[in-house]
């Protein structure tokens, strides 16, 4: 049995992971979904100082107060940079990183560094109130590829889907996040993703049939994948 910690990307809580817990959970494992400040049942506590530091606190709190250690740190899309920093300041607790079709931070840097100016560009259109609005479905539909959605799935995500806080794409990486290096790290590219699959340097890659939700497009094949990783 594996503690296994979840965090969803962008504008997603702990609910995204509803399709993918049970079947972790049969299978032995100690499964925790997290949601961020300012998105889900926590999108009330969201705020102008809710930064990417704010995110890389939630994460290190959850697993310092429940006492978890050989943790698989499951991290979503926007949440490979909080899990990252945080996986670098609690490495002891950590067994491996897993991302899922997920941002890698580089020290020193924001996730707008990362980024060609247009995104961010594009992206500041959408803010209203410090928040970057939940993306249409002509946004999905023409970015990110094959995602697999049904209209049930579509009408699901955008019930539950809130907008995320602005300043988490702003806040700069630390500059040494060296101490992950020592971590097992898999990056998990999902097929259905633009572009051909590439891990970052130092990650064993793993591809999955599936698009940029697979919690909620392919939850069995997700769960099925995560467990191996977790037993491995």
């Amino acid at each position: 049995m594996s503690s296994i910690v979840l965090v969803g990307g962008s504008f997603l809580g702990a609910w995204a992971w509803e399709r993918v817990t049970p079947a972790l959970t049969a299978a032995g494992h100690d499964v925790h979904p997290l949601t961020l400040t300012g998105l889900g049942d926590r999108a009330h506590l969201g705020s102008a100082e809710t930064t990417l530091a704010t995110h890389v606190r939630d994460i290190t709190a959850a697993i310092e107060y429940a006492g978890l250690r050989d943790v698989v740190l499951v991290s979503h899309s926007y949440s490979g940079a909080p899990a990252t920093i945080a996986a670098a300041q609690i490495p002891d607790r950590i067994a491996r990183l897993v991302h899922i079709a997920a941002v890698v931070p580089e020290g020193g840097k924001s996730l707008f560094d990362l980024m060609p100016p247009e995104f961010e560009e594009a992206i500041m259109q959408t803010v209203v109130d410090g928040r970057i609005q939940v993306m249409s479905d002509e946004i999905m539909d023409a970015n990110f590829g094959e995602h697999g959605f049904t209209p049930e799935d579509r009408a699901w995500l955008h019930t539950r889907s809130v907008g995320h806080p602005i300043n988490t794409f702003r806040d700069s990486a630390p500059a040494d996040l060296g101490a992950v290096e020592t971590l097992p790290r898999t990056f998990v590219a999902c097929t259905g993703d633009p572009g051909d699959p590439i891990a970052p340097p130092g990650h064993d890659l793993v591809t999955l049939d599936a698009g940029h939700w697979p919690m909620i497009t392919k939850p069995t094949e997700l769960a099925e994948l995560l467990d191996k990783l977790a037993r491995s």
